[in-house]
C-alpha cells in the first residue's frame, strides 16, 4: 500500500514540531510482517517502486494509535554493526498518512518536553 511515513525521532530522540527535518517525507509501500517465519514480533519497511528499503526497517514494531486518516508506528531501529557484531540501536517513530495535509497539520501540534536537564533536547535553551 503506497503511503506518506514521516520519521519522528533522530538518533532516539524526538524531533520537536518546529524543526524542518521533521517535514521531510518518505513515500512508499508499508509492509508490517512477522520478523521471521513463526515469530509474533512484527517489522515494519517502506520500499520504494525497486522493492528496496527507503529507510532503516522499524524491528519489534507496533501500531501504537490509528486516529482519523493518521497512523502511528513505533519500534526500533538497527542503524548499524561495530566490528564485533553489536548493533546500534535506537527507538524510532513513524507517522503514517495518506494525504500530505494531514501529516502538516499534527506534526506541527509535537512539542519535546525533556525528560532531564542533560537531555540534548535542552541544548538550544536560553
Amino acid at each position: 500500500m503506497q503511503i506518506i511515513v514521516y520519521r519522528l525521532r533522530s538518533g532516539g530522540h524526538r524531533i520537536p514540531g518546529a524543526d524542518p527535518t521533521l517535514r521531510h517525507a518518505l513515500r512508499g509501500d508499508l509492509q508490517l510482517v512477522p520478523a521471521d517465519v513463526g515469530e509474533t514480533r512484527r517489522r515494519a519497511r517502506l520500499l520504494g517502486p525497486d522493492g528496496r528499503d527507503l529507510t532503516q526497517p522499524l524491528e519489534y514494531a507496533s501500531v501504537k494509535q490509528i486516529r482519523g486518516e493518521a497512523m502511528q508506528l513505533s519500534g526500533v531501529e538497527i542503524t548499524s554493526r561495530t566490528t564485533k557484531g553489536r548493533a546500534t540501536k535506537w527507538a524510532q517513530t513513524w507517522l503514517c498518512v495518506w494525504d500530505e495535509s494531514v501529516a502538516l497539520a499534527l506534526l506541527s501540534k509535537i512539542q519535546v518536553r525533556p525528560n532531564d536537564a542533560f537531555s540534548p533536547e535542552y541544548d538550544d535553551e536560553d
